[in-house]
């Protein structure tokens, strides 16, 4: 379904349904948009990570019901590789992961269209960090010039050391990573000194700086590195429902934010449970407050693509267009 379709069918939907946002996706061309449909049966595939805290929400409340979403599931994946292979193979219909994630399904064959960000419509939100082990002394990104930082290479993990040690001011010739992919893993050689230094996400990130290890810097101030996004399946966003279902999710997601945003602490069981919070910091983990529904800027999407074609981790070209339906 050609993009200009489904926009107009987006345009139609939002003026029926008076949900605001402009996301939805492509393929196959179609001379008029067709009437709007019920939202359709919906599999969402996830990582354990606090990223999907607002439709946890939004399913324990039972806003997915007040919103037509009668059949919506979340499955939970433990590999990134599992997602996008669930994806492909048609098992799940919409993905949380990052730019990166959806640029490669993208290049490989499999139309993606990005509905929102999840975390990092500003610097603050949903951290990354570089750690010292303990008693490394490492105090500042200057200091890891030529020293090992352990990441998962090419990914976003990767993408934002990067980041991190170009505003340091660090030359790219002296940066040096080791590929570690596992982050429990990682984790564990960092905290038993094997590693010197490693990329961590949250919430182990917290858990290092909490047992010892020492936050060398983290991408929540200046320039905004990364985001974590909703992705659906062009596929299925070209189905009977498929814009009308994305369009009620993100009805969806914007309620779970808002009861979020009023106690983001009164939710720290429901990520213990589901996101894999860490026992020792269980009790003082910040909680995000997240992003209403919106989609990524042109600037933080190109400057994804730009790393990946500099590293050709793209196998055919993709832009920001091909990723993110524009308002018609």
């Amino acid at each position: 379904m050609h993009r200009r379709f489904i926009a107009a069918t987006c345009a139609l939907a939002l003026a029926l349904a008076t949900v605001s946002l402009a996301a939805c996706a492509p393929e196959q061309v179609a001379e008029e948009p067709a009437a709007p449909q019920d939202p359709a049966p919906l599999v969402i595939g996830t990582l354990p990570t606090e990223d999907m805290l607002p439709l946890w929400v939004a399913e324990e409340r039972g806003i997915f019901a007040e919103l037509g979403l009668d059949s919506v599931e979340i499955v939970t994946f433990q590999a990134a590789q599992e997602r996008d292979i669930a994806l492909v193979a048609g098992e799940i219909d919409a993905f949380m992961g990052d730019i990166i994630a959806a640029a490669q399904l993208e290049a490989a064959g499999t139309p993606v269209t990005i509905a929102t960000i999840m975390l990092g419509s500003t610097p603050a939100e949903g951290r990354f960090g570089i750690v010292g082990a303990p008693e490394t002394g490492y105090n500042e990104l200057a200091a890891l010039a030529g020293v090992p930082i352990a990441t998962s290479m090419n990914t976003i993990q990767e993408y934002v050391v990067d980041g991190l040690m170009r505003q340091a001011g660090v030359d790219p010739a002296d940066v040096v990573k080791e590929d570690v992919a596992k982050v429990p893993v990682r984790f564990d050689l960092l905290m038993q000194g094997q590693l010197q230094a490693a990329a961590l996400p949250e919430p182990l990130l917290s858990l290092a700086e909490a047992e010892g290890a020492t936050l060398i810097a983290d991408d929540t101030t200046g320039e905004n590195i990364s985001q974590t996004i909703l992705g659906f399946s062009d596929v299925y966003l070209a189905e009977p429902g498929g814009v009308e279902t994305l369009l009620a999710l993100l009805s969806a997601w914007d309620a779970g934010v808002e009861i979020v945003n009023e106690d983001p602490n009164a939710w720290r069981d429901l990520l213990v449970d589901k996101a894999r919070l860490p026992e020792p910091v269980k009790d003082t983990y910040e909680v995000n407050v997240y992003p209403t529904a919106q989609i990524p800027t042109a600037e933080q999407v190109n400057a994804v693509l730009a790393w990946m074609t500099e590293k050709e981790m793209l196998q055919n070209r993709v832009t920001y267009e091909d990723l993110v339906l524009l308002t018609p």
